[in-house]
């Protein structure tokens, strides 16, 4: 389980890929798990290659995106919780 004060990064056999600034497409080069984000998980995953907390990607959201606090913090962790199903994220330690 993950915590807003997690910070978590991409899988090192993880890579991505911009599809022209609406969609990010991220591929597990070892389990070949395909995944696709809408541009709220383009900016969660900018953020957590740029190793902001989950937290500091929250806060993102809620200026870039003008939502309240809850409704960011519950995408984030939600995203996350999934993207780590998945094998996509990772803890940093």
């Amino acid at each position: 389980m993950f915590s807003l004060n997690s910070t978590v990064q991409p899988h090192p056999e993880v890579v991505d890929t911009d599809l022209d600034g609406t969609e990010v497409v991220l591929l597990h080069l070892e389990n070949k798990t395909y995944f696709s984000l809408n541009v709220t998980g383009r900016r969660i995953w900018k953020g957590l290659k740029e190793g902001q907390s989950l937290q500091s990607i929250s806060q993102h959201l809620c200026k870039e995106f003008e939502i309240d606090a809850d409704r960011a913090d519950q995408s984030v962790l939600s995203l996350i919780q999934e993207l780590a199903n998945h094998e996509l994220v990772q803890l940093k330690e």
